[in-house]
């Protein structure tokens, strides 16, 4: 019976086929208990406001994490600290780090970005190829997807993403100088919106000449 609970879940944010797998796990399902033939599901949401400095990291099924490398004239990349000054001119990478603990299927990242940054590439179109990639401290997969680029914040569509760790990276030039914020980066599972995470609020980009 947990396995029949755990091909109930699975089925919850996962698009399966019509094979012949599918109506096997059906079956499995429909000879448990009337126990597990009862199991419901039940999502309660909350929605509120609070100023950005206030949001603190948050996930049922994932977790998310930004971080920001300047890339230096080798083409190497090293961490920003947070209150790390950058420079306007300066080419830096977004990292989004994501766990996620199921293979889910149709899954949307928004990344909102600060006034300050402008994306290398502003086209939306295909993004990532899958591929396992070594990113410092750890490897994580690169899905992919369709990445569409909006004014104030990137947008990743997935309509299948991994189990484990996922990097998503996005390159922006830095072209105002002053304080800049911006909402914090989220990530969510169309099919079942219970599964989600967003990061917590890291502090301002500052930004110089």
């Amino acid at each position: 019976d947990g396995i029949r609970i755990w091909l109930m879940l699975q089925k919850e944010s996962q698009k399966w086929g019509s094979d012949a797998a599918f109506v096997d796990a059906i079956s499995a399902v429909l000879d448990g208990s009337d126990q597990v033939l009862g199991t419901s599901v039940i999502c309660l949401t909350a929605t509120y406001t609070k100023p950005y400095a206030e949001i603190k990291a948050a996930g049922n099924g994932f977790t998310i994490e930004r971080s920001f490398y300047r890339v230096g004239q080798d083409g190497k990349s090293q961490e920003i600290a947070p209150g790390e000054t950058v420079t306007v001119g300066e080419r830096i990478i977004a990292r989004y780090k994501v766990w996620n603990q199921e293979n889910r299927s149709f899954v949307t990242l928004l990344a909102a970005r600060e006034a300050s940054l402008r994306p290398e590439d502003q086209l939306s179109g295909h993004y990532g190829w899958w591929r396992l990639r070594y990113y410092g401290n750890g490897f994580g997969y690169t899905p992919q997807g369709y990445r569409e680029v909006k004014a104030d914040r990137t947008i990743y569509y997935f309509d299948v993403f991994p189990e484990e760790n996922v990097v998503i990276e996005e390159s922006f030039f830095v072209t105002q100088s002053g304080s800049f914020t911006a909402p914090v980066v989220s990530i969510e599972s169309t099919y079942a919106p219970a599964y989600r995470a967003n990061d917590g609020f890291r502090g301002a980009l500052v930004s110089k000449y």
